[in-house]
């Protein structure tokens, strides 16, 4: 038996489908996280237009989850229609969401959470003692400049902590992986997703420089992410991971 064989059998996810080849894969997601983003920007500005609203959309809670829902529907739709017209008529089922949330997810879940707060604190510590110019305190951009009531406040934490945690999870550790996993190794899927995941959260094309510590912090948070998504063979511990890193950075930005 095969060193890969072995490593399967000991996951709780083993690799059934094909998906084509990891740059395929690549190729796919990234066309999916731009469109959608564009897709959702277009119909959002025709709307407004046509309800004669002027207004800046990241200042706007409304304007601004209607953006992240539209963008995180269309990308998952996206999704469905690349695993749905592949060579193999894959779905949901392939990229795992192929059973109900178990018990077993959530004490997952809660450890993966743990352990990725136990990385980040040690890898920052790390990293301010070989680089003392790295600010670990550099601001990443959330979209949502305007906050004024509390309604306002409930609608940026369901458009940051309730929908991200479910499209991203089903195009990253989903699509991405699944996909990647299928033709390579763990570690390189791993390392590979974890690193376009982290490239995302560099905000390219803003004036401001790159944020470096949220890339970091990200691809850190995937790799957590990817490991319980191998170990469960779902997406439920990584959705519930993702949530809760989600919440705590919500209420250090907005409580």
């Amino acid at each position: 038996m095969s060193a890969g064989s072995s490593e399967d059998k000991k996951s709780n996810s083993p690799v059934r489908a094909d998906f084509g080849s990891p740059l395929g894969v690549i190729g796919r997601l990234v066309l999916a996280f731009f469109a959608s983003q564009l897709i959702a920007a277009i119909f959002l500005g025709i709307f407004l237009g046509l309800a004669n609203v002027s207004t800046d959309i990241e200042n706007s809670a409304g304007a601004q989850f209607v953006y992240v829902l539209l963008a995180e529907c269309i990308a998952v739709g996206l999704i469905y229609l690349f695993l749905h017209y592949s060579r193999n008529r894959l779905s949901f089922r392939d990229i795992g969401l192929d059973r109900w949330p178990q018990w077993r997810d959530l004490k997952s879940g809660l450890l993966g959470f743990g352990a990725f707060y136990a990385l980040l604190i040690s890898s920052t510590i790390v990293l301010t003692s070989l680089i003392p110019s790295f600010d670990v305190d550099q601001a990443q951009d959330v979209g949502f400049n305007t906050l004024n009531t509390s309604l306002d406040k409930l609608i940026a934490f369901a458009a940051l902590v309730l929908l991200p945690p479910i499209g991203e999870e089903i195009l990253m550790r989903g699509y991405l992986y699944t996909g990647l996993r299928s033709r390579l190794s763990f570690i390189w899927a791993m390392l590979v997703t974890s690193a376009i995941f982290g490239l995302a959260h560099l905000e390219f094309g803003r004036d401001a420089p790159l944020v470096w510590v949220a890339a970091i912090h990200t691809f850190i948070l995937s790799v957590v992410l990817v490991y319980v998504r191998e170990r469960t063979g779902a997406l439920y511990s990584p959705m519930l991971v993702h949530g809760l890193n989600n919440s705590v950075a919500f209420v250090i930005y907005f409580v």
